[in-house]
């Protein structure tokens, strides 16, 4: 990766968009007997998530998980110690590790149809999939045995996704702040954390934590595994403050820079729900392009690395009215066309 190259966080308003709850093709790799091979449904959405950014420029763009992101994983260990409980999963013997790497086959549509640098590769990332399974009435976040059984579960899809040539392969755990509240020692979470990228071998390592920072989230991130450490920041300036240049370049990380806001206003969305007027919603070049330059004053152009907030697909669950799954993709479009024509600009800026 070079300084100031474009990525996403991962997520896109495609449809269809449900949760994966049996254990078959394409998410094994043999098909149960008793069941037939089904068409995957989100191979569309994917083909379009990876159009959109490969026409904006992206320099590693993601299949765009069409998928939530814990039942895309957590579907996979259905009878593996887990089974569907009303909207979630939940624990009900030993988990172990079955064969096949869920999603690895949008990583293969990626290499195969699209000319790009590279393909960044989510991984929901053990403490986040704790958070999404229950023991009992329980989550199971609470859980170190159960939380260290996904680590391990974790890494093995990130091996997969690593020996088949992501360029990217990212760890996205939201509910770290959530995982300290229940309480995780800090030092459970790092070592978690790290055990999940342990298997990565020739990909970056990155790492996704939303919301806003603390110093207690940025110790622990700092102290992971992960080379690109990614945050929210056009939306949540304080976390600008959160992290030193010194910080950085003593711990061999970079940033991900989020400088495009993916978590619209919903009174604008709203408004585009009633007369499909998108482009209240999109920053204009000019204000991308003083974020990222107020970024490289901060932390120099070297240690930053150029995507939006987070992943896109909150704009789901706005998709009626003229907000149609056209003009909701057109909304991600038009940002990463700025985003990205906003750190060209800075980078020629530094170059020269």
């Amino acid at each position: 990766m070079n300084e100031l190259d474009t990525t996403v966080v991962g997520s896109f308003p495609v449809l269809p968009f449900y949760p994966v709850k049996q254990d078959f093709p394409p998410y094994t790799d043999v098909v149960p007997d008793g069941e037939v091979m089904v068409d995957n449904p989100f191979i569309p959405g994917v083909f379009r998530a990876l159009r959109i950014q490969c026409s904006s420029g992206v320099d590693y763009p993601s299949y765009g998980q069409p998928q939530d992101m814990c039942s895309m994983f957590l579907g996979h260990l259905v009878g593996h110690g887990l089974t569907p409980s009303g909207k979630g999963f939940e624990v009900v013997g030993d988990i172990d590790i079955p064969h096949g790497f869920p999603g690895i086959e949008y990583l293969q549509i990626a290499k195969k149809f699209f000319p790009i640098k590279g393909v960044k590769m989510p991984v929901t990332g053990p403490l986040t999939l704790a958070a999404a399974v229950k023991v009992g009435e329980t989550p199971a976040i609470g859980y170190p045995e159960v939380v260290e059984k996904l680590s391990t579960f974790a890494a093995h899809i990130a091996r997969g996704y690593d020996q088949a040539g992501a360029s990217i392969i990212s760890v996205d755990e939201p509910s770290l702040v959530y995982a300290l509240y229940v309480g995780l020692e800090p030092e459970f979470c790092i070592e978690m954390i790290n055990k999940s990228m342990e298997s990565i071998r020739n990909a970056v390592p990155s790492i996704h934590v939303c919301g806003e920072m603390n110093t207690s989230l940025t110790d622990i991130v700092l102290s992971t595994r992960a080379y690109v450490l990614d945050h929210e920041f056009a939306a949540l300036p304080k976390n600008l403050d959160m992290y030193s240049r010194e910080d950085l370049e003593s711990r061999g990380k970079v940033l991900g820079y989020g400088c495009v806001e993916t978590n619209v206003e919903p009174n604008l969305l709203l408004d585009v729900q009633k007369d499909g007027t998108w482009q209240r919603v999109v920053e204009p070049v000019s204000a991308i392009r003083k974020r990222i330059t107020d970024a490289v004053e901060r932390w120099g152009a070297e240690n930053i690395v150029v995507d939006p907030d987070c992943g896109f697909g909150g704009l789901r669950g706005y998709i009626r009215g003229r907000l149609t799954e056209d003009v909701a993709l057109t909304i991600c479009e038009e940002k990463l066309n700025n985003m990205v024509k906003a750190a060209h600009m800075v980078k020629e800026a530094v170059a020269s």
